[in-house]
């Protein structure tokens, strides 16, 4: 029973540091997607009545929790807001692009999607039946 030899420990801990490097840069991005996701729900709590807001509210409203939460990403001032004949949408689709080493990117995309008519099924994307699927 030799153990493992020098070699091998270089290699193993090569493996740990990468992981590691590869958690610090995703890590923060899928928390600052939360951050998002939980602005919507705030926006859709049943005290807030999303379809009388204007869309300057609606703005006002996740610009002011994302400077509490501190969220920083570019992407997610991304907000369209879609207003139909009945429903409101609000859609914050966004992707993230961190530079891991030399010219080796890891790129994160969110689809946060809020439909003032189900607010229950908040920061999915609406799925349309209509479409042909593949």
């Amino acid at each position: 029973q030799r153990g493992l030899t020098l070699i091998s420990w270089i290699f193993v801990l090569i493996i740990v540091a990468f992981c590691g490097m590869f958690a610090f840069a995703v890590v923060p991005m899928y928390a600052e997607n939360m951050y998002v996701v939980k602005a919507l729900k705030a926006l859709a709590e049943p005290n807030n009545n999303l379809s009388e807001m204007s869309n300057a509210e609606i703005n006002k409203s996740l610009q002011k929790f994302y400077m509490i939460n501190n969220v920083r990403s570019e992407g997610a001032q991304n907000i369209v807001i879609d207003r139909k004949s009945k429903n409101l949408l609000i859609t914050i689709d966004y992707e993230n692009r961190i530079n891991l080493f030399y010219n080796i990117d890891i790129v994160t995309s969110f689809q946060n999607h809020l439909d003032a008519e189900n607010p229950n099924k908040c920061c999915k994307p609406a799925v349309d039946k209509r479409a042909p699927s593949k």
